[in-house]
């Protein structure tokens, strides 16, 4: 067993990524095949213009995961040679330009007549079909993300990817099941208009949001660079405040005003909004204590205060001013006599 793992471990050393790369690639292009199909499908022949979009996102993609392991490479380099210019990674424009499509294609299929998915709804390309296509970003985001750094497992820079990343792949898959009541016509006859334009633009600002903490990673390097502790809780909280928040009113919204069903998702926004929540409490908590202890820290005002003693000073001070009486010293002992006269002796 030990043999076969490390064998699995020297070819996938050899293979630098690729698996993950190939995979990304195919999940990518079976996710915008498959919308295309919707849409040509369901709408019009005019939809197969989608697939110029979809040529050059492919072809960006590809681009950014090779231009991935020359920048992670010059950025070792880098270490090593402070002089040497700084290569950043591109995956977030990839991931920016690839929603930006799919959001589009979404946006088009659910503000047309949906009446033809209800027609599918017991063939294959049903409304479930479609939200998993959707779902497939979630790992798309997590493969591109693995083809951008060189961090290993349990280093400082994993954990600062983590922290910025943790919650994107639940994120995603919230934002799917926000799309699940625009999908089924029944709960949608009893939404007012403004409320499916409001769902519709949570959800894609959703699909969009991962692109910040890409670009943040990019531009530290993926941990290499330090970004302040108090950024890093920003971000937290405007994950919170863009995509659990509005979910969890949204959900609120449908629940008790149009008795729509409700998700499990809903405990998912209301345990992150709280963690975030005590955190941020911990940091502030933290600063606080800081600032108590160089608040209540001993001054210099006072020779008692600052560890010194005034009757040791003065008696040093006296020792030291005391002036040496070398008149009161003991006068050299004469020379015998005998020693004299021996030394002298001719």
């Amino acid at each position: 067993m030990t043999r076969a793992g490390d064998c699995m471990v020297l070819s996938c050393r050899a293979l630098r990524n690729t698996p993950a790369a190939v995979i990304c690639v195919a999940l990518s292009v079976l996710q915008m095949a498959s919308l295309d199909y919707y849409l040509v499908s369901m709408l019009s022949i005019k939809q197969l213009g989608w697939i110029a979009a979809d040529a050059i996102n492919l072809g960006f993609l590809m681009f950014v995961i090779v231009q991935a392991r020359s920048a992670l490479q010059q950025q070792q380099q880098q270490q090593q040679d402070p002089g040497s210019s700084t290569v950043y990674t591109l995956g977030w424009i990839s991931w920016l330009l690839m929603n930006m499509s799919v959001s589009a294609k979404v946006s088009v299929f659910i503000l047309h007549d949906m009446d033809k998915l209800e027609e599918e709804a017991r063939t294959f390309w049903s409304a479930n079909t479609l939200k998993t296509t959707i779902a497939l970003g979630a790992g798309i985001f997590l493969l591109l993300l693995t083809t951008q750094h060189d961090a290993s497992l349990g280093s400082e820079g994993r954990r600062y990817i983590e922290e910025l990343t943790g919650t994107v792949v639940y994120d995603i898959l919230d934002t799917v099941e926000i799309f699940d009541t625009l999908l089924d016509l029944e709960e949608r006859e009893i939404l007012w208009h403004p409320l499916e334009e409001a769902i519709l633009a949570v959800a894609v600002v959703n699909l969009l949001l991962p692109t910040v903490p890409l670009f943040t990673l990019a531009r530290t390097q993926f941990g290499r660079k330090k970004l302040h502790k108090r950024l890093i809780y920003l971000h937290k909280f405007l994950v919170v405040l863009i995509v659990n928040v509005p979910n969890l009113v949204v959900r609120m919204v449908l629940w008790h005003g149009h008795s729509v069903g409700i998700s499990p998702f809903t405990l998912k926004n209301v345990v992150l909004i709280s963690l975030t929540a005590y955190e941020c409490y911990e940091h502030k908590k933290m600063k606080f204590n800081l600032h108590e202890k160089e608040k209540n820290k001993p001054t210099c005002g006072s020779d008692i205060e600052c560890g010194n003693d005034s009757s040791s000073s003065i008696t040093a001070t006296t020792f030291i001013a005391i002036p040496v009486n070398f008149t009161n010293a003991i006068p050299p002992r004469p020379l015998s006599p005998f020693l004299f006269h021996a030394r002298h002796r001719p």
